[in-house]
């Protein structure tokens, strides 16, 4: 397992325990969650951690690299979060399945991950679109998929809308 995704999941998990703990029992209000919030930025530098200087990022960057690590997590990467992550990884090799199908079994995917996974967004909406690619060189032809991946939604906290858009490049050849 990434031990990346592993430290994301659970330390994100064991904040939002904390924060539900705090705002029960009225120690802060839920306006302040973000001014007292610190979001780690992936991936940690091991040897900053060690030394006690972990990089950080806002909000926003935080909901972004949930998002990501959604994408590219496989399904049962997760102990005990089996349904974390997304289908693409279960099509990687499928030269069967219609560009289509794909795309709508992707979008689903993400679509169910995100919605259980980032309780921070609402209205979520996720658009996928899959092409090839034809790098030629002089030797050989190298044909790969991209999949351009775009999420939209709304911050619950600020009503702020939210935009993430990545390009994901797959197939059995890739290089």
């Amino acid at each position: 397992m990434n031990l990346f995704l592993f430290y994301q999941v659970y330390t994100e998990e064991f904040f939002r325990k904390t924060l539900e703990y705090l705002i029960k029992n009225r120690i802060f209000a839920k306006t302040d969650i973000k001014k007292h919030m610190s979001y780690l930025k992936i991936p940690i530098d091991l040897k900053s951690a060690v030394s006690g200087k972990l990089e950080r990022c806002s909000y926003e960057e935080s909901i972004a690299q949930q998002i990501m690590l959604l994408i590219v997590s496989r399904y049962g990467e997760v102990v005990g979060k089996e349904n974390y992550g997304s289908v693409i990884w279960e099509l990687e090799f499928s030269q069967l399945v219609k560009i289509s199908d794909w795309e709508n079994k992707v979008q689903e995917s993400l679509l169910q991950a995100i919605t259980t996974y980032e309780e921070r967004l609402k209205d979520i909406s996720v658009s996928v679109a899959l092409s090839e690619i034809d790098d030629e060189n002089k030797k050989e032809t190298h044909v790969r998929r991209k999949a351009q991946i775009a999420v939209r939604g709304k911050i619950i906290s600020t009503d702020q809308p939210f935009y993430f858009s990545t390009l994901v490049y797959i197939s059995p050849l890739s290089q």
